[in-house]
């Protein structure tokens, strides 16, 4: 006798209607939650089926398993999946404030923690800049409160990232998700530390609230109504598939202000990761231009004028050597439209020192074309 779980079984109904009531050639193409899927399906005397294998494949948060002639589909606890999944590679980080930081009180024990995520198994944590740039003493829990010293091996505050080392092997990374795939709406998880290093590895369920938020800072963020509170920092965003998505930063408070934190994105934190191993910190592309941003760049406003505005340019700087002046309009970097400062510095992430590109500018209404080096400041 086969035991079907009713709500799981009208997933298979469904796919079954889909199936007979329509004629499918070689190659038929599947779509569960959108996804696309090709294999697993076969035509049997003009029907379409596909096998209990490749279903438990494609349906997310089921369990589809098999025993003589017992079919069991359940649902499964999506949340409590991904926490178990992604709780191993996360870190509480703790040490002491510097004395001479200006945030250093003689009144206080001057402890300061925040969080990491594990990337490689040899003991590599990626973290916030601002977590670690004033700790000494730096020391790592894993999630099984063992405790080791840590090393700052690279940090760029620009991008508030910080590379921290333990001699530790063997540990699990966590698995990075892709940036092209996060979408507003989506349900994230966030895990960190919040308000008490005892409580390490909390959790907290959101949505994706927002993508590409500048809020006039230098890189663009995710915005997520996941709970981020004050320690959660450096630690990570996480989908139902438990892919880090992005690296909490900051949040929003206030009086009136709820549920509005901001994520540094997966692909922002797999190009500080490359810059920090290739080089040990972010080497970036220079020419010494100042930007002034429009007011409906700044209020988020659509913006109908094209490109942003040269406000100065630094002196000795590579920018002197090209036909650029102050009040210049810069359209384009070889093709790709520049509307605002963040625009800019995003796009400067696929240069370093010494490659070239084309810049498109206006000036008096008349557009023209220079190729410049970038330099290293």
């Amino acid at each position: 006798m086969k035991r079907i779980n009713i709500a799981k079984c009208v997933v298979l109904l469904l796919i079954f209607a889909f199936c007979t009531t329509n004629t499918f050639a070689a190659g038929t193409t599947l779509r569960i939650n959108g996804q696309e899927f090709s294999s697993g399906i076969k035509t049997i005397e003009g029907k379409q089926y596909i096998s209990v294998d490749a279903l438990s494949s494609y349906l997310e948060g089921v369990s589809i398993t098999q025993e003589n002639n017992s079919i069991d589909i359940n649902s499964l606890n999506r949340i409590s999946n991904v926490v178990s999944k992604v709780s191993p590679s996360v870190v509480g980080i703790i040490g002491k404030l510097k004395e001479s930081s200006y945030e250093y009180d003689e009144t206080s024990d001057n402890i300061i923690f925040g969080t990491g995520v594990i990337y490689r198994s040899n003991g590599y944590i990626i973290t916030n800049a601002h977590v670690v740039k004033d700790m000494e003493s730096i020391v790592v829990v894993l999630s099984n409160s063992k405790a080791y010293k840590a090393r700052l091996k690279a940090i760029d505050e620009d991008l508030d990232l910080a590379e921290i080392k333990i001699d530790k092997g063997g540990l699990q990374p966590a698995t990075f998700g892709d940036i092209s795939k996060v979408a507003v709406g989506d349900e994230v998880v966030a895990i960190g530390t919040p308000l008490s290093f005892g409580l390490r590895n909390s959790a907290t369920r959101g949505i994706i609230s927002g993508m590409n938020r500048s809020e006039n800072r230098q890189y663009r963020f995710l915005q997520t109504d996941a709970a981020i509170n004050s320690g959660n920092s450096g630690g990570p965003l996480v989908n139902m598939k438990g892919e880090v998505v992005g690296i909490n930063s900051w949040v929003y408070a206030g009086i009136g202000v709820q549920s509005m934190g901001f994520s540094i994105p997966i692909d922002t934190v797999k190009y500080a990761i490359d810059q920090f191993e290739r080089f040990g910190k972010i080497r970036r592309p220079y020419l010494g231009l100042v930007f002034s941003d429009s007011i409906t760049s700044l209020y988020g406003l659509p913006n109908t004028a094209e490109g942003v505005t040269v406000k100065s340019i630094e002196k000795n700087s590579p920018a002197q050597k090209y036909n650029i002046k102050v009040d210049d309009r810069l359209i384009s970097i070889n093709g790709v439209k520049i509307n605002s400062t963040t625009d800019y510095n995003e796009e400067m992430k696929k240069y370093l020192p010494g490659d070239i590109a084309e810049f498109k500018l206006q000036r008096d209404n008349r557009e023209f074309n220079i190729t410049v080096t970038f330099g290293e400041k």
